[in-house]
C-alpha cells in the first residue's frame, strides 16, 4: 500500500506495509519492546487482533487521503463517535 503521506508517520507506513505473514513475528517482537509479556495462548488471538487493525487502519488511511486538506467553507465537520 501506498499511503498518502499527509497523513500518515513512518510508523504508521511501515505497519501497513506489513505482508500478511510478518504480522505475527511483528506482533511478538513490538510487544518485547514494550515489556508486555503475552501468554502463548493469548498470542494467535492477539496477531489475529493486529491483522484486523491493520486493515482498518489502511482504510481510515485511505479515507483521510481522499478528503480535502482544508474544511469546505461552511461545513461543519463531523464528530468521530465510535
Amino acid at each position: 500500500m501506498a499511503p498518502d503521506a499527509r497523513t500518515t508517520d513512518s510508523e504508521t507506513t511501515a505497519f501497513l506495509d506489513l505482508r500478511d505473514a510478518e504480522i505475527g513475528p511483528w506482533t511478538a517482537a513490538r510487544a518485547a519492546e514494550r515489556g508486555l509479556g503475552l501468554p502463548p495462548a493469548a498470542l494467535p488471538g492477539v496477531i489475529d487482533n493486529v491483522a484486523l487493525l491493520r486493515g482498518q487502519t489502511a482504510l481510515f488511511v485511505a479515507a483521510l487521503g481522499e478528503a480535502p486538506l482544508g474544511e469546505i467553507e461552511g461545513e461543519i465537520p463531523e464528530t468521530f463517535e465510535p
